[in-house]
């Protein structure tokens, strides 16, 4: 007879024990697909629409190039989205026979921001001394490339810039 309760006592250790796992899990599965939600997704994020930076006539042909901030409506990290942030910069500027010009306002060195300088009609980045002509061409300095110009769409006498980010210190243009 000694044998029954130790049997007992053994079912009712591993029933206990079952029991306890089943509750850890329980609570352990959504705790552990919270802390783990963003691992292996882009988690952060700008606008991949179009950026409305400008109004055309805003640009004088043949003038200096104008700094634009570029806003996204909307972007998303991990947990929550959060609106009109600023994403970057641009240098906007109509040539004489009225194109439009859009060049990144991040030196391809190190991504340092550039200045124009209208003295010398270039742009400068304070950091490094690397100097880009008015058409964003490398002049001088450690960069590798010029200045990488962006994409842009004009709609309804308005310029809409489409941020992409390019790898830094490296002479081909590569989307980062």
């Amino acid at each position: 007879m000694e044998d029954a309760p130790a049997g007992r006592r053994r079912f009712l250790s591993i029933a206990t024990s079952a029991i306890g796992a089943a509750i850890g899990a329980v609570i352990a599965y959504p705790l552990v697909r919270y802390a783990l939600y963003p691992a292996g997704r882009k988690v952060v994020t700008s606008s991949a629409e179009p950026i409305d930076a400008i109004a055309i006539n805003a640009l004088v042909p043949g003038a200096a190039p104008r700094r634009v901030q570029l806003l996204a409506r909307s972007t998303r990290d991990a947990w929550s989205t959060t609106t009109n942030v600023p994403v970057g910069a641009a240098w906007v500027r109509r040539t004489e026979a009225g194109d439009v010009e859009v060049l990144s306002a991040s030196c391809p060195h190190l991504g340092c921001a550039v200045d124009f300088d209208p003295g010398s009609k270039s742009y400068k980045c304070p950091c490094h001394k690397s100097a880009f002509g008015v058409s964003g061409d490398k002049i001088e300095g450690p960069a590798k490339r010029g200045l990488d110009p962006l994409p842009y769409t004009i709609v309804d006498g308005r310029v809409k810039i489409t941020l992409v980010r390019f790898r830094a210190d490296v002479a081909e243009r590569e989307p980062a």
